[in-house]
């Protein structure tokens, strides 16, 4: 890791690559015309990745999302030169550069990426803005997917020898998680109590504190040993709490609830902050107006200025690891979940958690299915 903080602190690039995908990246505040070029020359797209309050306060999320969580934007004074490209990017993330002077759609894709890095969501964009931290600089980052001579996404194999050949330092998102992992906590458990309840045993309640909030976790029997069903259930107040007939939610508590009872041993992590998929309560019910003039869920949100989902589940995962659960029975028709968690190192099966569609969810939930990829069985 002190090779790539003194590689970056110079001005070089890093390469960071998982199974299936490489990418070079650099902190924004760092980026050079010649590390554009190479870019330009051997990647895709061009991200530069940022958390979401740096995107609020700089104005861009006034432009709508593309394609989930990236946002197309250029400027409408620059050229499209490899250094007028990086100048752009370096005014951009100071605050440089007024939204009225953006084109939007362009060519470089702003991206939300979570501030806790890797341990909080296990992705490109999260490790670029871990490596820009790592150096002492802004918490953003420019970055790009490595493309082989004949076109083809690079894999781990092609990623290492395109470092070596450039000296360039490189890494895998696995090692900069487990690095992380040695070093941080992000999460605190702070109590433990026993939680009696009407309709599903006796539990036994941990509170967290984490960077995105205080987390109920409940716990039944010795959950370090075997399977362990697992529900990791999004924060939702008009599903949970008021039964609202709009959503899945707060079905999908009750049956995941019913199932750690019946086999006596389990986990449910009740993410808050998760609200609306992430845009808050007040948020939500905005989207909820939206839904009655005719968008769906996912355009309602990026109506309202987010993207479609700004969840991610690192946080759970920590506190997966934290309980000593290492092997997890997942409750979920959500695939990114499962996905996350592998990168933490759990070894995940799913177990389907589907309930019955009302005339009420049944938009919702095909959305769901077609736009979010969710595993769901909902027919016509």
């Amino acid at each position: 890791m002190d090779d790539i903080i003194g590689a970056v602190k110079q001005g070089k690039p890093v390469v960071i690559f998982d199974e299936k995908k490489a990418v070079l990246c650099i902190p924004a505040e760092s980026v050079s015309g010649s590390v554009i070029a190479t870019m330009m020359k051997n990647c895709d797209e061009i991200r530069v990745a940022m958390p979401w309050v740096t995107i609020s306060k700089i104005g861009l999320n006034r432009f709508h999302f593309y394609g989930g969580n990236v946002i197309p934007i250029d400027f409408r004074k620059n050229g499209s030169s490899a250094e007028e490209r990086a100048t752009f990017i370096r005014d951009l993330i100071k605050g440089k550069v007024h939204p009225d002077d953006i084109v939007c759609p362009g060519r470089i894709f702003v991206e939300e990426a979570k501030e806790g890095g890797v341990l909080e969501r296990p992705s490109f964009a999260e490790a670029c803005l871990d490596i820009a931290r790592m150096a002492g600089l802004k918490v953003t980052g420019v970055y790009s997917t490595i493309i082989t001579p004949e076109g083809e996404i690079a894999d781990s194999n092609y990623a290492i020898e395109f470092a070596e050949s450039r000296d360039l330092p490189f890494i895998s998102i696995n090692d900069l998680i487990f690095y992380r992992l040695k070093t941080e906590k992000l999460v605190e458990k702070v109590v433990t109590a026993t939680l009696p309840t009407k309709f599903y045993g006796v539990f036994q309640a941990v509170g967290y504190r984490t960077p995105i909030g205080e987390i109920l976790t409940v716990v039944r029997g010795d959950v370090s040993e075997g399977r362990v069903f697992v529900r990791i259930h999004s924060e939702c107040l008009t599903g949970d709490v008021f039964h609202s007939l709009r959503c899945d939610c707060g079905d999908q508590l009750e049956k995941a609830l019913k199932i750690i009872d019946k086999e006596g041993k389990g986990v449910a992590i009740y993410m808050r902050g998760h609200e609306g998929r992430g845009i808050g309560l007040i948020h939500k019910l905005m989207a909820y107006k939206l839904q009655e003039k005719g968008k769906d869920t996912v355009e309602a949100n990026i109506e309202l200025g987010f993207p479609p989902d700004m969840r991610s589940y690192g946080i759970a995962a920590q506190i997966l690891i934290d309980l000593g659960v290492k092997e997890v029975k997942l409750m979920t028709n959500n695939p990114l979940k499962i996905e996350e968690l592998e990168k933490y190192g759990l070894r995940v099966k799913r177990e389907p958690i589907e309930v019955e569609p009302s005339e009420e969810n049944y938009s919702y939930l095909k959305v769901k299915k077609e736009k979010m990829g969710h595993l769901l069985c909902i027919n016509d």
